[in-house]
Formats: C-alpha cells, structure tokens, sequence
C-alpha cells in the first residue's frame, strides 16, 4: 500500500556541500597532489568522482525516464592484520557521499566498514587468494524513505593468470534495510572481473555481475507496475508528486567497461561505461511496454593516496 513521506525538514549536511566548482578544482589538483611524496602521509585513498546517468529512476520507457549528473567524494582507511602465514584480515573504514544535480532527493552520506578474511597456499605466482568478506553500510539520504543500512555476506577468489592478466569472482548475499518497505531488498549476486594490463601504468578491466531477487523502478502509478509490484510507495525524491517506486522481483545484469592510468605512485584516473538492465519477474499478458528497464552510467573518478 502506498503512503506519502516527505522530504525531510531537518537541516541536511548535504545542503551544504558546494557545488560542482569545487569538485573541478579538485579534479584540477589532483594528478598534481598524486606527484607528490606522500611516504610520511596517513595511508588515506581520496576518490572524487562525477557520474552521468541516464535513468536515475530505473523506468522502463517514456517520460518516467529521468537524467541526472552526480558527485562523490569518499575517503577511506584500510588496515592488513597477518593471521598467520598464509592468510590475513583486511579492514576498511569509508565515509563520504553522493550529491545529485537536479534530484538533490538522491544525494546522501554514508559510512561503512568492510571486513575479509583472505587465505592464500602458498608464493607461487598462479596461487589462487581465496577470501571470505563482510561489509556494512550506513545511508543518509535527503528522502527519508531511503535511510537506512545495508550489509553483504560473501565468498571471494582472485588469481592471476599471466604477468598482465588477472581475475576475481564473488558469491555474495545482499540485504538493504529502509525506513519503507520498498527499500528494504535482498538478493543474491555474483560478479566476475577481469583486468588486463597494458603497461606499468594503464590497465584495462572488464566486470559483469548477476543479481537475483528484489528490484526497485520509479515511475507514474501504472497498472502494470501495481499489478506486479510486492510493495509500492509515494517517492518523494522526484518533484511534482507523481512519482512512486515499486518493489518487484527480478534479475539485474550490471556489465562495466573500464580504463584506468596511473599518475604517480599516488595517483591514478579512472573512466568507465556501465550498463544496467533488470528484468521483472512477472509480467502481465496484456502489457505493451519493454520487458526490461535499461540504464547507461559514464563515471570518472580521482584516486589518491596521501
């Protein structure tokens, strides 16, 4: 059943952030700041990132197919523990955020920790690290029926297979839990990567990942959505009031084609293409619109360590 949230009224953090001039000054500065020594810094990684999306709504056709361009600035801290001699504990901690251009809705906080416990034989260079991993994830979202939090269970392998081509995979379960119903997902998902590198400083990488299970699209109340839907509600992240989001059941395919160029020791850039496309489940006899909703997102992103 649908209910009527709205936007919050709180002061947000978020409203205060400046603009897109400060994220080009600090795309501007960093390949500068990726040059310098940093073997005194605090073992911090900075990525600053723009995204353009076109379908923030996950809609399947038509007008309910919204654009949007975004920035994230996340900062994070990772630690290695030795376990023993052939295996180890990676730590991370993240904070950082997202903030949105025109549906300002979407723009949130985060912070998370990731935990994974890796297991390797032996030296050998063709030796697979298996992992086992935990992560959990904090959201604060300008739409209040977006907060919450959301963590993943999983199983990891990553091997290299020549002195220039590597590859990972991982089994994972994933569950989100929000203020609305609508937002609080479980799936299970597996993802595979490989990466070639070209030289010393450039690498290409290619990622395909399968999901089963709960599927958000937002869009103008429709029969068909409510038809299939398991929960729907009022999304007030969208203006105008018409906008609802539903939770069906499906699968996502997620395909991402990347490139990535060192600029120092420090430092690197990263440009990527990736292509979303969740199908439903269900799917009424009579209905006339695409099977599946598609969405295409260009990111470029700043890492540096300092």
């Amino acid at each position: 059943m649908a209910s009527t949230p709205s936007l919050r009224t709180r002061p947000s953090l978020l409203r205060g952030l400046p603009g897109t001039a400060w994220v080009l000054a600090l795309l501007w500065a960093a390949p500068w700041a990726a040059l310098a020594d940093t073997s005194n810094g605090f073992g911090l990684l900075l990525d600053v990132g723009l995204t353009l999306d076109d379908n923030v709504t996950r809609a399947k056709e038509g007008n309910d197919r919204l654009s949007d361009s975004a920035y994230a600035v996340n900062v994070s801290k990772g630690l290695t523990l030795p376990v023993s001699a052939q295996s180890r504990l990676l730590l991370t901690g993240i904070v950082g955020g997202e903030r949105f251009q025109t549906y300002a809705g979407l723009s949130h906080l985060d912070a998370a920790v990731e935990a994974e416990l890796q297991y390797r034989e032996s030296s050998e260079f063709s030796s697979p690290t298996l992992g086992l991993f935990a992560k959990f994830k904090f959201e604060d979202y300008e739409s209040d029926v977006r907060d919450g939090h959301r963590y993943s269970l999983g199983l990891s392998i990553s091997q290299p297979l020549t002195d220039r081509i590597s590859w990972s995979a991982a089994l994972a379960s994933n569950q989100r839990l929000s203020t609305s119903k609508v937002f609080s997902t479980v799936d299970t998902s597996a993802r595979v990567n490989l990466d070639y590198a070209l030289s010393a400083r450039k690498a290409l990488y290619l990622g395909a990942e399968y999901r089963v299970g709960d599927v958000v699209s937002t869009g103008r109340a429709s029969l068909e959505n409510v038809t299939i839907s398991k929960v729907f509600v009022l999304d007030n992240a969208f203006t105008g009031g018409q906008f609802f989001s539903y939770k069906i059941h499906g699968s996502t395919w997620l395909t991402t084609v990347g490139y990535n160029h060192s600029l120092g020791p420090n430092g690197s850039v990263d440009v990527a293409w990736r292509r979303v496309e969740s199908t439903p489940e269900l799917r009424p006899s009579w209905a006339t619109s695409p099977r599946s909703y598609i969405s295409n997102q260009l990111l470029a992103t700043y890492l540096l360590r300092f």
